[in-house]
């Protein structure tokens, strides 16, 4: 689709009319929760390739066609890379061209869905939209935090990179958000509650080039429109004058899957699967070389205490398979006391301050499931094992609780998706679901409900 016919269906659809017509009340620069992206377009001397829109027009019912196939026990240690194996095979027909050809892919066209309240970006000064801000133009996706190059220097990193993602939602939970978004402006927060096999996906791609970072020889390219990382760093930067989009050629490097299956995860509900980008492995494209890197289906809360969060008798994990055969890179980016996260999800954070006063240089602090069980409306809770809500950008200083505390601790616990990490007065828990809670965080900020309004965190 070309810039102005996007614009131009944008601008002639069912709900912006009605906006225009009757909620007057919404700021403009918010107000369609349907906008693919920012509105921050290439010039045509920039890119002449397609844009990709994003798909909401989600359905009341869909099969499970995943529970015909998976396999139907708890998982373990022993049998959870079979499950991981036959989850990627599954998905092969309408994924690998998401990874391979992103020109070409279409998420309507292969049953995949979007968030609404997400694509508008935040305007700043004068109306001037962050450019790093709601979704960009080329392929809808987010931006992650940066990343400093320490954290794979050993494997060849020498420059600071940046992550952009991409997230999609399949039919099964695309019912469940037409139940949440049935009016809106009006969501049934209550409504959220993902059905048995649904599943969201996250891609993401990478700044560094192969003579920057070595791990990324290879992998496919991908575009987006948004600021280098370069103008995104030092002292002068400001996100409405001196942050200019520009289109960002990015190597693959990631792609996770989480799958709502209380057979497989009794506890959480929820198995979290990271693939990494392997340029050794076998194969003819990006997709056949993302190798699994793990799984996990909990927290390991029995060693939450611990200060290293592991066994002190020294057995294994638990509740968190890591395949010892996935890249050096992506192993060494694991999260807290070796549960999952991957490479790009900044389980590690460099200049912590630890509320007993105790500055730590480098101190791992998450996993995925820890992380997105601080999914909740409110928004209340960091994402990380910390005192205060916001988090700052990573390198600067970062208050936290101490390693295997009790307020640690919490972050490291197996709850169902329906019961909220911090279980405060009028709690809703958005099970496990972190873009959910921070499109109910759009919605409010362009509703006027400036209690609930989070601003500039990261999608991961």
């Amino acid at each position: 689709m070309t810039r102005e016919l996007h614009r131009h269906c944008i601008r002639i659809s069912a709900l912006a009319i009605f906006l225009q017509t009757t909620l007057w009340f919404l700021p403009a620069s918010a107000a369609d929760p349907y906008a693919s992206n920012n509105g921050i377009y290439p010039q045509e001397s920039e890119w002449s390739g397609p844009y990709r829109s994003l798909n909401y027009n989600y359905p009341e019912t869909t099969d499970n066609k995943w529970f015909t196939l998976a396999p139907r026990a708890p998982l373990n240690i022993q049998n959870a890379g079979d499950y991981v194996a036959k989850l990627k095979t599954h998905l092969e027909a309408n994924m690998r061209a998401m990874i391979d050809a992103p020109d070409t892919w279409d998420p309507a066209a292969n049953g995949w869905y979007g968030m609404i309240w997400q694509g508008a970006g935040t305007a700043g000064p004068n109306g001037v939209t962050d450019p790093e801000s709601g979704q960009e133009a080329i392929l809808g996706s987010f931006s992650g935090q940066i990343i400093t190059k320490e954290t794979f220097q050993d494997f060849g990193l020498t420059v600071n990179l940046q992550n952009h993602t991409v997230i999609y939602y399949d039919a099964l939970s695309a019912t469940m958000l037409r139940k949440l978004w049935a009016d809106p402006f009006k969501p049934n927060r209550k409504a959220v509650s993902f059905p048995e096999g649904g599943m969201v996906v996250k891609a993401a791609a990478v700044t560094p080039t192969p003579q920057q970072w070595p791990a990324v020889e290879g992998s496919a390219i991908w575009n987006v429109y948004r600021p280098t990382v370069e103008s995104l760093q030092g002292p002068d930067y400001n996100p409405y004058t001196n942050a200019k989009a520009v289109v960002v050629p990015l190597r693959v490097l990631q792609f996770d899957i989480i799958v709502k299956d209380t057979i497989a995860s009794p506890q959480t509900g929820w198995v979290f699967i990271t693939y990494v980008y392997d340029k050794d492995a076998p194969g003819a494209t990006t997709w056949d070389k993302l190798v699994p890197l793990g799984a996990m289906w909990g927290n390991d809360p029995a060693f939450a205490r611990e200060p290293n969060g592991t066994d002190p008798k020294g057995g294994p994990l638990q509740e968190t398979w890591i395949n010892d055969k996935a890249p050096a890179y992506a192993r060494s980016s694991l999260g807290w006391g070796g549960r999952l996260s991957g490479p790009i999800d900044v389980s590690e954070r460099h200049n912590v301050l630890l509320t007993n006063g105790n500055l730590v240089p480098v101190q791992p602090a998450s996993s995925c499931l820890s992380c997105h069980g601080t999914a909740q409306f409110p928004f209340v809770a960091n994402l990380y094992p910390s005192p205060n809500k916001a988090f700052p950008r990573e390198g600067t200083l970062f208050p936290m609780y101490p390693p295997g505390s009790e307020m640690w601790a919490r972050w490291f616990q197996n709850r169902p998706g329906s019961k909220p990490q911090n279980d405060n007065e009028n709690a809703i828990a958005l099970d496990y679901d972190m873009l959910i809670m921070f499109a109910l965080s759009a919605y409010d900020a362009a509703a006027g409900n400036d209690q609930f309004v989070q601003e500039h965190v990261d999608v991961h």
